[in-house]
């Protein structure tokens, strides 16, 4: 993605999240709820309108999130104000930049107190070009420590072709196997979960091809 793609991307996000305040939590969300201990603390890279991370934060677990639009932040935290929705806090950042993602995870290595961390990025890959992804990958395999595990859900190569209900903005089809193998061989992870399919991600008329991927970090 070239600067001025990448800058036309952001701004279709800041326009689109000044309207669209949808908080009913992603089937994603649900899932991830029932494969992580009550006390965990979540760092959500990617996080929209906060949808995800409030969610988790109602069910009491302290989160921290980082988004790029500042309309998304601002949003979140408006929501989070009007719903007296504790545990959470916003940063508004680059996910592809170790000096951003330091500012979040050193926030929720601080509040954790001793507790698990988990890192979460929903509908984040897709997002990203090559370059992009890889430079996100870098510096969050740097970032993690031994045993923690990341939840990623995305966007497959399989998805290219079917119907939509937003258009108009930048999407890059994953191919699940080439990004399990630079998990695996690049970037220090292993894989504890992958799948890939249909029904994961329904919206309206829409039912995307997601992958979801359960990565956790390893020593090397």
């Amino acid at each position: 993605m070239t600067e001025t793609s990448s800058e036309l991307n952001r701004q279709y996000w800041d326009a689109f999240y000044r309207t669209n305040h949808r908080h009913t939590p992603s089937q994603f969300c649900a899932c991830i709820l029932t494969e992580i201990e009550p006390d965990t603390v979540v760092v959500e890279l990617g996080s929209g309108n906060g949808r995800d991370s409030h969610y988790f934060a109602s069910q009491g677990h302290i989160t921290a999130a980082m988004d790029l639009s500042k309309e998304a932040i601002k949003s979140c935290e408006d929501q989070a104000r009007s719903r007296n929705i504790e545990h959470s806090a916003f940063f508004q950042g680059d996910i592809t930049s170790r000096k951003s993602l330091d500012r979040v995870i050193s926030y929720a290595r601080k509040n954790a107190k001793g507790k698990d961390i988990v890192f979460y990025s929903r509908f984040v890959m897709h997002s990203l070009d090559d370059d992009q992804e890889l430079a996100f990958m870098a510096s969050v395999s740097e970032a993690m420590q031994t045993g923690e595990i990341i939840y990623f859900g995305f966007r497959s190569k399989e998805d290219a072709s079917l119907r939509k209900h937003y258009g108009g903005h930048y999407r890059r089809y994953v191919d699940t196997e080439i990004f399990l193998h630079l998990l695996t061989n690049k970037f220090g992870f292993d894989i504890e979960y992958s799948l890939t399919g249909n029904g994961m991600a329904k919206y309206r008329e829409e039912d995307p091809c997601v992958s979801r991927v359960f990565a956790r970090k390893t020593g090397t």
